[in-house]
């Protein structure tokens, strides 16, 4: 990739990245072709906003791009909880089906961006991704497990509210119960990592009760 397109994403500079593209109207696509990281992936980790809408404007099969290591730009922004980022690639029009097919783009270990937003507790973010894709709460990484596991694991007890409130929202409560490759429900993680809040939590849930 032109080092000078680097550089614009990496310090969100908009008019070089105009610039370059004045010069070289073919720029990003040739980006396309040679790169496994983009413009859009580098000004995603960044958190660069203006950078991204200006991308996406001009490239927004960017979006659908998984880079080396199996993430695409909204694996990233809801990694790290940048929700502006993550509303603005979710507001993508490509076509139809662009919120959902984003939502559920699977990286490495077939984990999508709802799986990282649990494991870092990203609340907001994994409101904006349910909202967008109610039925990924269903998807399972390559281990079996769903962001309800992940959850648990990383004792994420407020974004495991979420996820909760949201099956019962869809009426999907049979999620709570799946179990992950080892034969494990999130309530068997809680209990046996000794996380008592989550174990609490989830027992008085399952018996019927609200948090």
């Amino acid at each position: 990739m032109d080092r000078r397109l680097i550089e614009a994403a990496q310090t969100d500079d908009v008019d070089l990245l105009l610039n370059l593209i004045e010069y070289d109207p073919l720029i990003l696509h040739s980006v396309s072709l040679t790169e496994e990281e983009t413009p859009l992936y580098i000004a995603s980790m960044a958190g660069h906003l203006n950078f991204v809408r200006k991308i996406l404007e001009l490239r927004p099969k960017f979006a659908e791009e998984l880079n080396q290591d199996g993430f695409s730009p909204l694996h990233i922004a809801s990694a790290n909880g940048y929700l502006e980022i993550v509303k603005e690639l979710l507001s993508l029009k490509v076509n139809v089906n662009v919120n959902r097919d984003l939502c559920t783009l699977m990286g490495r270990d077939k984990r999508i961006p709802l799986h990282y937003a649990a494991i870092k507790g990203r609340i907001h973010v994994m409101e904006e991704l349910l909202a967008a894709s109610p039925d990924s709460v269903e998807h399972v990484t390559v281990r079996g497990e769903t962001a309800l596991h992940l959850a648990v694991k990383k004792n994420q007890i407020e974004g495991l509210r979420v996820l909760v409130e949201h099956l019962k929202k869809i009426k999907k409560e049979g999620v709570l119960n799946m179990e992950d490759e080892h034969g494990n429900t999130i309530l068997h993680l809680a209990i046996s990592g000794r996380q008592y809040e989550a174990s609490i939590s989830l027992y008085t849930l399952l018996c019927g009760e609200i948090f």
